[in-house]
């Protein structure tokens, strides 16, 4: 496919309105600036200036580096594993992940700036300031706005994003496409139906997966209310025996994870620290620690997220915060 018809298809599929919605929500809830390009690097749709660095993007005399050269921003990256990464001269860290519609590349979210671990001292920046010639007073509000995070959470954030990405695309392509698969009118709508169905679930499956991999347990489930709001049943799951967790169902209010619904709290559980309130619940001593979070929507709880690990250096306590970024991306399906 030629670079024009690309650039038509990338302009069909990805419709500013709704996909500014989609980046405003992904900018608020992960605290890190998100942007789309075309195939060939030029801007779709812009960073969010007032964020996360997006004026440092933005203004060519700060510095940065993705406008400095061309206006094509992909020629700063470089393929890394499944994404490709651009860093910079002030050790910022950006990532790009493809953006492909019918087995073609229509464009790229760029996810970042991101610091990895930790800030350089100021007097570090002030001689970067000093050595490109840029207001060291800007570049240093603009620094302190981005975030710090690790390998594995920028793995995990990325993983979630490229699956968002996937799912929107096709829907999107669908909704190009008209009827398919040989339905119109309600037919139509109810293939639509059953598609958003599968892709909540896949949906619930990669958040458990990312979930998983961030706090280094091998085993977990996504409990979901039905819709007569009575029972909890298991819609994803990973490291549980199948038959089980196919009957697994639990009420509000039952067992550690529905006194968690009921109450909205969150339980850590570790072996080596008791909890007198849910102590009498612990049923499984091979289980060191756990983690139980319910999931919520305005304020209504629709899903439990359990995590559970049989060694001891699991990482559940230091992302408990990061977690709760994450689940807030599958709250607008509830």
């Amino acid at each position: 496919m030629n670079q024009e018809r690309l650039q038509q298809l990338a302009q069909k599929i990805i419709k500013k309105d709704k996909w500014w919605d989609l980046l405003s929500r992904l900018i608020d809830v992960l605290r890190i600036n998100i942007f789309i390009v075309d195939s060939q690097g030029l801007i779709m749709l812009p960073p969010e200036e007032g964020k996360y660095g997006g004026h440092l993007l933005l203004d060519k005399t700060l510095g940065f580096g993705f406008f400095q050269e061309s206006d094509n921003i992909m020629n700063g990256f470089e393929l890394h594993g499944s994404y490709l990464e651009s860093k910079n001269r002030y050790k910022l860290h950006s990532f790009a992940i493809p953006i492909n519609a019918k087995e073609n590349r229509i464009g790229y979210m760029i996810v970042g700036p991101v610091i990895f671990n930790r800030r350089l001292e100021k007097v570090e920046y002030a001689k970067l300031a000093k050595k490109y010639d840029v207001n060291e007073l800007a570049l240093l509000e603009e620094i302190h706005q981005i975030r710090i995070v690790s390998n594995m959470m920028m793995n995990s954030i990325l993983e979630l994003l490229s699956g968002i990405v996937r799912d929107n695309v096709e829907l999107s392509v669908q909704s190009i496409e008209g009827d398919f698969d040989g339905f119109s009118g309600n037919q139509s709508a109810e293939v639509q139906e059953i598609y958003s169905q599968v892709h909540l679930d896949e949906m619930l499956i990669t958040f458990l997966d990312v979930a998983m991999k961030m706090t280094n347990t091998e085993c977990g489930s996504i409990m979901v209310l039905d819709e007569q709001k009575e029972m909890f049943t298991v819609k994803a799951h990973r490291g549980l025996d199948l038959e089980k967790s196919r009957k697994a169902c639990l009420k509000l209010g039952e067992g550690i994870a529905g006194l968690a619904a009921k109450e909205n709290s969150v339980f850590v559980i570790d072996k080596k620290q008791k909890n007198d309130r849910i102590q009498h619940l612990l049923k499984r001593p091979e289980i060191k620690k756990a983690l139980v979070m319910p999931l919520s929507s305005k304020g209504q709880v629709y899903g439990i997220l359990n995590l559970h690990t049989k060694k001891n250096d699991s990482n559940i306590q230091n992302n408990l915060e990061n977690l709760t970024y994450l689940t807030q991306l599958i709250d607008n399906h509830y």
